[in-house]
């Protein structure tokens, strides 16, 4: 095994131009890869915090059957028990 690996290095910088041209090459290609990672999940995160900002924010309260069948007629006013309870609660904010 030894050998082997003293065999490879050497053939590695027989031809050091190629050799800097695929290092580089490697180097480019994870520096992009990682770029572009990185660029999607703040894009995703983005969007999400868009998405709760401009619609109903990260939870909403449904009248039974509205998400079968969304209409108007499925709308409710929240009772005063239910605004209580939810302007009670810490964790619910806005």
């Amino acid at each position: 095994m030894k050998l082997l690996l003293k065999l490879a290095w050497r053939n590695i910088w027989r031809n050091k131009r190629r050799s800097f041209i695929t290092i580089a090459a490697v180097f480019f290609a994870v520096l992009l890869a990682v770029a572009m990672r990185g660029l999607q999940l703040g894009t995703y995160e983005v969007n999400i915090k868009t998405a709760v900002r401009l619609f109903s924010g990260y939870l909403q309260i449904q009248k039974e059957g509205y998400k079968e069948n969304p209409s108007l007629r499925k709308s409710f006013r929240p009772t005063a028990e239910i605004t209580q309870v939810l302007e009670d609660d810490p964790a619910i904010t806005g």
